[in-house]
C-alpha cells in the first residue's frame, strides 16, 4: 500500500496540531503524515480520499477528554480516522492520545483499522483507567471504495449517501459477542471491523458521547433521534454549515451552553473512490 512511514515525519505533523493547527482554513494531510490530538479545534481538514470539518471542545476550556487523529498512508490512499472519548482529563488522556499516535503510526499502511483498537486496549489496560473509554476508528481506501470501520463501545457513525434524504447509522452487521466493549473493560476483547462501499459525495457523521448526553435544562438527553433529526434538518450545505448546524441545535436544546462535557463532532465527504 506504501512506504514505510518514517516516524520523525510523524512526530513533526503531531506537533504542528499544538503548533498551528487551530484557526487555520483548510489543513491538508499528505502521505505518511499523522495529524490531530486533544486541543481545542475549530477548521477543516482535507486527504486526498475525502473533505472533514472538525469541531473539538473541552468543557473546562482546555484540554479536554476527547481525541482526534487522522492518518494518512504512505501511498496516500487510505485516511484512516480515530476518535476517542476518555471520561477524565490528565494522565489518562495522555497516555491514551500517545497511545492512538504510536498505533496509527505502526498500523498506517494496513487496511485493519480494528488493530489499533487492540492496540488501545491493551494501553488502556496497562495504566489501569478507571473511567470509561469508548473510541471508533475508520478508513476510507481509494483503492477499493470501502469504508472499513470498527468501534469499541462507542455511539456509531452516520451516513448519508449522495442524493439521499436522510441519514443512517452505520452499525456492525455481524458484531462478536461479547466484544467490541469499550477499551479496558476486557484484556482479550475482540474488536470487529467490518466494511461500507462509499462513492464520491457520500457523506460520513462522527461524534462523542458529550453529543448524546448533551441535557436540556430538565436534565433529559439530547439522544441519538435529535441528532439525526438536526443531522436532516442542516441540508445539503457545506460541511462547515453541517458542523454548525449540529452545534447550534445542541446548544439550542440546552439553552446555549455545552459545559456540561467535552465535545468533538466532525462532518466528512468522500472526495474519491470507485
Amino acid at each position: 500500500m506504501g512506504r514505510k512511514p518514517a516516524v520523525r515525519d510523524a512526530w513533526r505533523s503531531r506537533n504542528d496540531v499544538h503548533d498551528r493547527g487551530i484557526g487555520e482554513k483548510m489543513h491538508r494531510i499528505r502521505c505518511s503524515e499523522i495529524w490531530g490530538g486533544i486541543q481545542n479545534a475549530d477548521l477543516d481538514v482535507c486527504t486526498s480520499g475525502v473533505t472533514a470539518s472538525l469541531y473539538s471542545q473541552a468543557c473546562d476550556g482546555g484540554r479536554g477528554g476527547d481525541i482526534y487523529f487522522f492518518s494518512v498512508c504512505g501511498s496516500d490512499r487510505l485516511t484512516r480516522i480515530a476518535i476517542a472519548d476518555v471520561a477524565g482529563h490528565g494522565a489518562a488522556i495522555s497516555a491514551l492520545s500517545r497511545g492512538i499516535f504510536d498505533s496509527l503510526a505502526a498500523r498506517m499502511n494496513t487496511l485493519e483499522g480494528n488493530g489499533v483498537l487492540t492496540d488501545l486496549n491493551a494501553v488502556v489496560a496497562q495504566q489501569g483507567f478507571m473511567s470509561m473509554t469508548t473510541a471508533a476508528v475508520i478508513g476510507f481506501y481509494l483503492g477499493d471504495g470501502q469504508l472499513y470501520f470498527s468501534y469499541a463501545g462507542h455511539p456509531p457513525v452516520f451516513v448519508r449517501r449522495r442524493g439521499a434524504a436522510d441519514w443512517q447509522p452505520i452499525q456492525l452487521a455481524s458484531p462478536t459477542v461479547p466484544g467490541n466493549l469499550p477499551l479496558g473493560v476486557l484484556d482479550d476483547t475482540a474488536f470487529d471491523q467490518e466494511t461500507l462501499p462509499l462513492r464520491p459525495g457520500d457523506r460520513l457523521f462522527l461524534y462523542t458521547d458529550g453529543v448524546l448526553e448533551a441535557p436540556a435544562p430538565d436534565g433529559a438527553q439530547f439522544g441519538e433521534e435529535r441528532l439525526r433529526a438536526a443531522l436532516d434538518a442542516a441540508g445539503n450545505g457545506e460541511l462547515s454549515c453541517l458542523k454548525q448546524g449540529v452545534l447550534d441545535a445542541l446548544r439550542a436544546y440546552t439553552g446555549g451552553s455545552l459545559a456540561h462535557d467535552d465535545v468533538t463532532v466532525m462532518a466528512m465527504e468522500v472526495r474519491g473512490g470507485k
